[in-house]
């Protein structure tokens, strides 16, 4: 197990990558409000999350199963409800306690607490149910 959360780690920091650099993106370049932005980069770092972690993390080797990609989705679809749910709250605390940074360190702040706190929910979300050993 401890090689698993090694790799899904090193995983995760790939993802996180993706899923700021999308999300800066988004907002910076194209002016997307923070939640719209947050589901999409969430989104794609999450399918490449699935596909490192079904074929390097957990080795499985068995062909994409649509119960198995279901139960992902579910999984993932959790994680994006809890991102957004701490993003916004996160939001809503830096609109009540003025700390003189800019909107952009608000929503990377939020964005940042909110990966640590999701991250353990799909490190155990993908071992007991997506991935587990058949």
């Amino acid at each position: 197990m401890k090689r698993q959360i090694i790799k899904f780690s090193i995983i995760g920091i790939v993802n996180t990558i993706i899923d700021f650099s999308i999300l800066n993106f988004l907002i910076q370049i194209f002016a997307w409000s923070v939640l719209p932005a947050n589901t999409v980069s969430f989104s794609l770092a999450v399918i490449n999350s699935y596909f490192l972690n079904k074929y390097w993390t957990f080795r499985d080797k068995q062909p994409i199963h649509i119960k198995q990609f279901s139960i992902f989705v579910g999984v993932s679809l959790i994680g994006l409800g809890l991102s957004n749910l701490l993003i916004y709250g996160g939001l809503e605390l830096f609109r009540t306690y003025d700390l003189g940074l800019t909107f952009a360190w608000h929503y990377n702040i939020a964005k940042a607490v909110s990966a640590l706190i999701v991250l353990i929910w799909n490190f155990l979300a993908s071992k007991f149910w997506v991935f587990y050993a058949k």
